[in-house]
């Protein structure tokens, strides 16, 4: 019982340290959530989540608006303090995945009943509000704003607040099935922009294009 109820705190810790923004550059002074959730936490995902957490470039597609609408509605109750209610978009079973270990693996936490789901709701020190949305193949990626929240585990989320920070959904059935943190995009947090591609130079006078001039 006392090898359980450790590693149960080293789940909360690592699920509280992960809420501040995915860029390496940031971190969140928010106080760590000291009680026990029931959620387990392994590095054997369940069923088919994945391994590593998952780094889906930006696509441009817009997300269906079902999928917005449910993770706005998720956010927002989470950042008023509604364990309770933001608990109720999780599917039972279902996964989060706030962290890696050592190795890099994905640390799975297990959601299959309703008190995990809330256990694993009220770990996350922060709220947030949504940005925007986009579809990167399976992946819903949100962006949200960090700002304190109320209710069980809540903080002011220290110096999280005000910085963004993303997460991969994978909606199925009107519930979240798969809620992984996911790393900055370029230009997130201050950090460098992709370069955008040089234009190509337009031919000139008596040139044709990949061949010498005549």
């Amino acid at each position: 019982m006392a090898a359980v109820l450790a590693a149960a705190l080293v789940a909360a810790a690592l699920l509280a340290a992960g809420c501040g923004s995915g860029g390496s550059g940031t971190r969140s002074t928010a106080r760590t959530v000291r009680r026990a959730g029931p959620a387990p936490a392994s590095p054997a995902p369940p069923g088919g989540a994945p391994r590593t957490v998952p780094t889906p470039g930006p696509t441009g597609v817009p997300a269906a608006a079902s999928a917005v609408g449910l993770i706005r509605a998720w956010s927002d109750a989470l950042r008023r303090g509604d364990v309770r209610s933001a608990a109720r978009y999780f599917a039972l079973p279902s996964v989060m995945i706030n962290g890696v270990d050592t190795s890099g693996a994905a640390i799975v936490i297990a959601i299959g009943t309703r008190a995990q789901a809330e256990a694993a709701n009220a770990s996350l020190p922060c709220g947030a509000r949504l940005i925007s949305a986009d579809q990167r193949g399976r992946y819903v990626n949100a962006l949200f704003r960090l700002t304190g929240r109320l209710g069980p585990g809540g903080s002011d989320c220290g110096t999280g607040a005000g910085q963004t920070a993303r997460t991969n959904f994978v909606i199925g059935r009107g519930r979240i099935v798969e809620w992984i943190r996911a790393p900055d995009d370029p230009g997130d947090n201050g950090t460098p922009r992709a370069p955008a591609p040089s234009p190509v130079p337009a031919p000139g006078p008596g040139s044709a294009p990949g061949g010498p001039t005549v």
